[in-house]
């Protein structure tokens, strides 16, 4: 009796542990958006992006691998929640692969900045509202 409650303990923290870190998910989404519509300075934005970046991808690896120990704890039962934080952590995960590879290109041209500025506020915009979506989702 005593194991089955340690293992439901477990179970509980890991989720706990899981869900803590998930609340800090929008952060780096709010604080990229105040950069981008506040600075003008291309090179401050790129600047301040890269380091929230750090923070982006930190979030993402611990939603994939407490999210992975949780779900294996749970015996890979799937349900709808489950792939849809799998989806979020491959949309965002993607979207910054994605904003890193334009920014790449972008730095040639003016031009070529502004659209990626616009891309980089669409993009965050819609990991702000997926972020929100899926915490208010999942209580």
């Amino acid at each position: 009796m005593q194991e089955i409650d340690m293992i439901s303990k477990a179970f509980d923290d890991s989720v706990f542990f899981h869900a803590f870190f998930m609340y800090f998910m929008p952060i780096p989404f709010i604080l990229n958006l105040y950069t981008l519509f506040t600075q003008k300075d291309y090179s401050k934005i790129i600047i301040k992006l890269w380091f929230a970046m750090i923070l982006i991808f930190f979030l993402i690896a611990t939603a994939s691998f407490s999210g992975i120990f949780v779900w294996a704890m749970n015996g890979f039962a799937s349900s709808y929640r489950i792939w849809l934080m799998i989806a979020a952590t491959f949309f965002i995960f993607f979207g910054e692969i994605l904003r890193i590879k334009k920014l790449k290109l972008a730095r040639t041209q003016e031009k070529l900045m502004i659209s990626y500025i616009n891309f980089c506020k669409l993009l965050y915009g819609l990991d702000l509202i997926w972020c929100i979506g899926m915490l208010l989702a999942m209580k």
